[in-house]
């Protein structure tokens, strides 16, 4: 059965007075949307799942791996992170990021919309 949720219909997880999130989650992805002001910084950590994304507005910045690689990604820009690779990030400018992971995060479970909680 498709889903469908508009975004204000689920209610953002504030992780910050600077940033928040809204993330849906099917059998085997999660799609997380980010939105965060500047300034905003998401400490070091790595996961099991396997992270891709997309930056529709704003600018940020990751450090990648170890040693650490700096990478500034803008508007339009695509990203990869493979099982277990090593990141961090702070926001240079408002930023709107889209996140998805595989499989879904256990960790953002309690926190999602589902196939099972509401949609068309």
């Amino acid at each position: 059965m498709a889903l469908v949720i508009p975004a204000a219909d689920i209610q953002p997880n504030v992780l910050s007075d600077l940033a928040q999130r809204k993330t849906v989650t099917g059998e085997s992805l999660m799609i997380t949307r980010y939105e965060a002001k500047a300034g905003a910084v998401f400490e070091a950590h790595s996961h099991p799942e396997e992270q891709m994304g997309y930056v529709i507005k704003g600018r940020i910045e990751f450090f990648v791996g170890e040693p650490e690689e700096r990478f500034v990604f803008e508007a339009g820009t695509f990203f990869h992170f493979a099982s277990n690779e090593h990141h961090r990030s702070r926001v240079v400018d408002d930023c709107m990021v889209i996140d998805v992971f595989s499989p879904p995060r256990p960790q953002y479970l309690a926190e999602t919309a589902t196939s099972t909680s509401g949609g068309a």
